[in-house]
């Protein structure tokens, strides 16, 4: 049972405390060019959002939450990192930008490349209580400037899809945590409750999402509910190799993990579902906020529960859902972090040695830090080199929420915002492409070589499609030359 209120998921980054306290060392920075014109030497003409004329291109790829729209950033090696384009997505239209009255915030979240087609979980489209999945095809992404913007009524005419732009209502109350399974399906995390509720009773689910079918048909449900710690308000959804997934569930202040069927790509999406079977972790109730997880590589996981007023709890859990308390989960010296969002793996478990994790740390103690996993799992370092890297030009200090590495794992995607009410903020949030030296990993000693902010020089106050509240979706997606 939840003790607490909660804040919209809109206002993820919300969180109450102390000013962010940055690190002391210094930092190479470097702001992309407010055009946002490539330096693509490739067939010479635009590309579209996510069109590549190079062996490979890389992108980071941002759903701005509270801003109903996509951003998209290429970061491919030789090319200057500079906006490709953006989608508008104010399906539910409010000119002011604020998102706030009534159901107006559509609130896209969970991103999916399949091929050249853009797959978007909205959270309140066509309500509040109701998600969908917006599949935007290559085409209409190729039709884009260097730096442009597609808007909403290229691919929607106020009550249907146009232009190859297709909708499935996935009829469930924020359907928005997405993971791409390699057969081709969609997996979708299922909140299932309202974020505003004092208590999250209602259990979640994972959906078999078919985009290539239509209506029930496309869906097939997994009630979470029934496993033998039920999970309630699922936050985040990762894979678990090839043939699971976990979840972390911060109703129930738990951790559920899903085998999935051999037949999840071919069979019926409800047969799938009807195929899938899982067990449960309980982990500390009380109030902690039990929202992040990732697995070493193989089949264990690192669960986080963090709060305001102690430090954190870290997690180790294995195949059969047993989970083991950290005895010592902060070293020395890293009393004062608190809060603790999104969790990537940096280096998987290798023979004896325990993989390393990069983490999202906010206020008090703002930074990117390491954790060495295995079975006692300890937060022991913080990325050196970004002093001054969450604070924008022109603005106030940002806290890092979301994160993605790059295939390469030296490269990391950051997505800042505001600590506390980003529905209020002026819209100065950050997407950050740092650049990481990782030849201290063994002594926790990960350093910043060079950090690149995505979105410098474009902030308009005067318009609401260039503000970055609440970037809480990050990803780094990789497409072959040819794709144009």
């Amino acid at each position: 049972m939840m003790r607490r209120p909660r804040a919209p998921r809109g206002l993820a980054l919300v969180l109450l405390g102390a000013a962010a306290c940055l690190p002391d060392n210094p930092v190479a920075t470097t702001t992309t060019a407010s055009t946002g014109e490539s330096e693509s030497d490739g067939s010479g003409g635009a590309l579209g959002l996510l069109g590549c004329d190079q062996p490979t291109c890389t992108f980071v790829v941002v759903s701005q939450t509270l801003d109903d729209r996509v951003d998209v950033f290429e970061v491919s090696d030789g090319v200057t990192p500079a906006l490709r384009g953006r989608v508008d997505l104010d399906l539910k239209p409010d000119p002011s930008g604020l998102q706030t009255a009534g159901n107006l915030l559509d609130e896209p979240y969970g991103i999916a490349l399949a091929g050249g087609d853009l797959q978007l979980l909205i959270g309140h489209y066509p309500d509040t209580d109701q998600g969908s999945l917006v599949v935007l095809p290559e085409a209409l992404l190729a039709d884009v400037e260097p730096g442009g913007l597609i808007a909403a009524s290229a691919f929607f005419d106020g009550a249907s899809f146009t232009n190859g732009a297709q909708d499935l209502e996935l009829k469930r109350r924020e359907a928005i945590f997405a993971y791409p399974h390699a057969s081709g399906r969609l997996l979708v995390g299922v909140f299932n409750n309202d974020i505003r509720a004092l208590e999250w009773t209602t259990p979640s689910q994972l959906l078999v999402v078919d985009p290539s079918l239509d209506g029930d048909a496309a869906i097939g449900a997994f009630d979470l509910g029934g496993l033998d710690t039920p999970c309630l308000g699922a936050w985040s959804l990762i894979p678990v190799g090839d043939k699971a997934v976990a979840l972390a569930c911060d109703g129930s202040e738990s951790v559920a993990l899903v085998a999935l069927p051999d037949d999840l790509g071919t069979a019926a999406p409800a047969d799938a579902a009807a195929g899938m079977v899982g067990c449960g972790a309980g982990l500390l109730s009380g109030q902690w906020t039990t929202r992040f997880l990732a697995a070493d590589g193989g089949t264990n996981l690192l669960a986080l529960q963090t709060q305001l007023v102690s430090g954190p709890r870290l997690w180790a859990i294995d195949g059969a859902c047993k989970a083991a308390p950290s005895p010592a989960p902060v070293a020395a010296g890293f009393e004062d972090v608190r809060v603790l969002s999104e969790l990537v793996l940096l280096a998987p478990k290798s023979g004896d040695t325990p993989a390393t994790y990069l983490v999202a740390g906010g206020v008090p103690a703002t930074g990117i830090y390491v954790i060495r996993g295995g079975a006692e799992p300890q937060l022991c370092g913080e990325v050196s080199g970004l002093d001054g890297a969450f604070t924008p030009g022109g603005g106030t200090a940002n806290a890092p929420y979301a994160l993605a590495l790059a295939p390469d794992g030296v490269h990391l995607a950051i997505g800042a915002g505001p600590p506390s009410n980003p529905e209020s903020s002026e819209g100065r949030g950050q997407v950050l492409w740092v650049s990481l030296d990782t030849s201290g990993i063994g002594e926790c000693a990960i350093a910043a070589s060079e950090v690149v902010e995505l979105n410098a020089g474009l902030f308009s106050a005067g318009d609401p499609k260039t503000w970055v509240r609440a970037p809480n979706v990050v990803e780094v997606v990789t497409r072959s030359g040819g794709g144009r």
